[in-house]
């Protein structure tokens, strides 16, 4: 239904836009720029005011009291504070406020007004701790960027965050024959010292009375209404200023393609630059990004891979003419490591999602967090003792607080906070357990590392074509559909890892899903050079 949706509103949507800022970009350009918002919002919405109606229809409410920021704002500055926002307990109560006002109540409404930076600008969204060891990397990277972009060519192909290791990423730049960037380092992000415009309420207040469509559907009505309400500003206020520093950017003029596997979503000035250089024709490649993609229920198409010419994929054959089966990016040219039998036990955790799904994320990770704590007290004795918990190093991002609620579990486990590299902790270990459907599945299964799966869904969430290959897995002991049998499986083979992983019918398995959704290569960049040429 929210495809649907998705569909029916985009055009008219993108079209007042064009209006508005006396432009005539195409669909595509605008699904390249805001259409990952666009997806996000209605998913929240579709969650916020579904949730709103079950409660009125449900309970008896004698009353509701709203904390509202002072100026009543949803607007946030771009798509990453947006999700931010998502997540923050004002924000939503600013919204669910505008949204209770479509419905008719009979029951008093307090509102308390609260002094609150809606756009996050003075927020710090880093997720790392950073090293004086990486931030030196980084600054080293950076000098060279801006030194190297003296030596670019105006049709170099334009290659930033490949997902490839950064030697593989240097060496395809120079099979292309142009002079290597790393442009990721070469610019700051888009932020509020660069970029500082307020939300215009009157302006869209006029987009939202020729947009909003007056349906007999609630639903539709209340998504129609809050649309532009919740647009970020760098799509409307900020729109000529965002295209300014789009175009000084120190990137190709005529690039022969541009290829992402990362910036396609959240980095406003990228995807407008890029977005230009497509409706003037230009080619425009992107790389897998996470292990969903042919795998998870509803998922695909992404807009990513509906919006570029090729969608490079880590060995899945998509219904899509874009979608071109490589390998691994991640892995790509990583030495092919030999299973390692001994150390200890590395329990990789999820962190709380962002809450702009149809459905109660919160509510799932409640769950998800007690089938960890179900996993754990399970391990026998050996096994435990070499447990390591290994948080998302997003944690500290979300207002979870997984590290004091182990604690409050069990005190003795061992827990990492996010900030240790991950490849050195599952080189440290014998067996790694990944608790949900993870892009790092994908990155141990095709690396031949002893792992492990269980989720909390079963296999709801795989697309139905894909589960003959999941039933593999299972069929194997690999994948698990409770912790209570992932918990078994470790305390069964703790002490004869190898024997169990080597198994001909652990790796038969093992093989045939990489061969599907985690291919290798002997030879990534001459692979990935022909793809992207031909």
């Amino acid at each position: 239904k929210k495809r649907l949706l998705e569909k029916k509103l985009f055009s008219p949507f993108f079209k007042l836009l064009n209006e508005h800022h006396k432009t005539e970009y195409s669909e595509r350009f605008w699904q390249i720029l805001i259409g990952h918002w666009f997806r996000k919002t209605l998913g929240l919405l579709f969650n916020r005011i579904n949730t709103i109606g079950e409660c009125l229809e449900n309970y008896n409410i004698s009353g509701c009291t709203f904390y509202v920021n002072g100026d009543s704002s949803l607007a946030s500055l771009d798509e990453t504070l947006f999700e931010t926002n998502c997540g923050d307990d004002i924000w939503n109560n600013t919204l669910y406020h505008q949204i209770i006002s479509f419905f008719e109540v009979d029951f008093p409404l307090e509102i308390l007004k609260y002094k609150s930076n809606i756009l996050n600008k003075d927020l710090n969204i880093s997720q790392y701790n950073d090293t004086f060891k990486r931030n030196f990397f980084k600054k080293l990277l950076k000098a060279y960027s801006q030194i190297s972009s003296k030596l670019k060519k105006k049709n170099d192909a334009f290659i930033i965050n490949s997902y490839l290791n950064l030697d593989k990423e240097i060496k395809l730049q120079l099979a292309l024959k142009q002079w290597p960037q790393i442009w990721a380092y070469n610019r700051e992000s888009l932020n509020l010292s660069n970029f500082d415009k307020d939300c215009d309420k009157f302006i869209r207040e006029k987009l939202k009375n020729k947009f909003i469509n007056r349906s007999t559907c609630k639903l539709e009505e209340i998504i129609t209404s809050l649309l532009y309400d919740l647009l970020p500003i760098c799509y409307l206020e900020g729109f000529k200023d965002l295209e300014k520093i789009a175009n000084e950017q120190p990137w190709p003029s005529e690039p022969k393609f541009i290829f992402t596997s990362n910036n396609y979503e959240t980095d406003e000035v990228f995807k407008f630059w890029c977005a230009s250089k497509v409706e003037k024709g230009l080619k425009y490649f992107v790389g897998q990004h996470g292990n969903r993609y042919g795998i998870s229920k509803n998922f695909s198409e992404q807009i990513e891979e509906i919006t570029s010419d090729k969608f490079i994929t880590w060995g899945y054959k998509g219904k899509l003419p874009q979608h071109i089966p490589t390998f691994v990016l991640k892995t790509a040219g990583d030495k092919k490591e030999r299973p390692r039998f001994n150390g200890g036990l590395l329990l990789i955790q999820q962190h709380l999602p962002h809450r702009y799904e149809t459905w109660d994320t919160d509510a799932e990770f409640v769950q998800y967090f007690d089938d960890q704590k179900e996993f754990v007290g399970m391990l026998s004795t050996n096994p435990k003792k070499e447990l390591l918990i290994r948080l998302h190093h997003a944690n500290n991002f979300f207002r979870w607080n997984e590290m004091e609620r182990w604690i409050d579990f069990d005190p003795s486990i061992n827990i990492d906070d996010g900030s240790v590299n991950i490849k050195k902790l599952i080189s440290k270990n014998k067996l790694v357990v990944h608790s949900y459907n993870s892009t790092g599945t994908l990155e141990t299964l095709s690396k031949n590392i002893p792992t492990l799966i269980f989720w909390q869904n079963k296999l709801d969430i795989i697309e139905e074509n894909a589960i003959p290959n999941f039933q593999l897995l299972i069929d194997a002991g690999i994948l698990h559909l409770s912790a209570k049998s992932a918990a078994n499986k470790v305390n069964e083979i703790w002490d004869n890892t190898e024997n169990w992983w080597m198994q001909k019918n652990v790796q038969d398995a093992r093989n045939e899903f990489c061969k599907i959704y985690a291919r290798t290569s002997q030879n990534s960049v001459y692979e990935l050079k022909q793809i992207l040429l031909s």
